[in-house]
């Protein structure tokens, strides 16, 4: 399987399947026990997505970070497509949005994609409609939202690490999130940074403890409904470290690089 760019390289994970290694990130796109696995674990049952699909006319899901596609193709062998849902995804390097593509072009969604625009994919195919922008998401993602009818009722936090991305972790980020999420939103990330939490918080959401998963202790769930998780808020309460908003980028970036 080629390569998209030169800017990456492959990484065979623990459970067999296969991640890029990002050189402008300097990181994995997944976690190296195991790709699949991770979004399994993290995303479709950290959102409990198959147990809430048929709740809604169509479900729409949220993913922050397009990546190889493994999330996209992970939700497709898993949902099916008896109901109808809606795959939404950011990428900011067009490269593996037109690799994925290529790649992929045996599966009947993937061989009706379009491109409406330069930085927009569209495809459908029976009752699953997958959509991918283009670009930097703190600039697509509000004008593509604005003009549409979605509300989000699984969110795929999946962005590279607030260490190496940390735009896409700030209290403006999820609170631009929650904007446009459905009240029985769950957002679910494999982070457990107590920022993080703190940022989550800050924006209106409800933390609890995700699952454990590799060499991390924990992850996030987050929801707009009901109530954090006391062990959480306890923790956080002692913790010194502040949200992240994008005003502190440049401070946070500098203190991680301490720790």
């Amino acid at each position: 399987m080629k390569l998209p760019s030169h800017r990456y390289h492959w990484i065979l994970t623990e459970d067999g399947s296969r991640t890029l290694h990002s050189e402008l990130f300097g990181e994995a796109c997944h976690s190296t026990t195991g790709a699949k696995t991770e979004t399994l674990l993290h995303y479709l049952e950290g959102c409990r997505v198959k147990e809430r699909l048929g709740d809604y006319p169509q479900f729409q899901i949220l993913e922050v970070g397009f990546g190889l596609g493994i999330g996209f193709l992970t939700t497709l062998e898993t949902l099916g497509m008896e109901h109808p849902w809606h795959f939404i995804s950011m990428e900011i390097d067009p490269d593996l949005v037109k690799w994925f593509i290529e790649e992929y072009q045996h599966l009947p969604i993937i061989k009706n994609a379009k491109w409406s625009s330069e930085k927009i994919v569209h495809a459908k195919f029976e009752n699953v409609e997958l959509t991918i922008l283009i670009g930097d998401a703190r600039k697509e993602l509000a004008p593509f939202l604005e003009n549409s009818s979605y509300r989000f009722h699984a969110i795929f936090q999946d962005a590279f690490s607030p260490k190496r991305n940390p735009h896409l972790w700030t209290v403006e980020w999820f609170s631009l999130l929650k904007r446009f999420s459905h009240d029985d939103c769950i957002l679910s990330t494999y982070s457990a940074s107590s920022s993080i939490r703190k940022s989550l918080l800050q924006s209106g959401w409800t933390v609890k403890k995700g699952h454990k998963f590799g060499p991390k202790r924990s992850s996030t769930r987050a929801m707009l409904k009901g109530e954090s998780d006391q062990e959480i808020l306890s923790h956080l309460e002692r913790s010194p470290v502040k949200p992240l908003y994008d005003e502190g980028i440049e401070e946070f970036i500098t203190n991680q690089k301490k720790s």
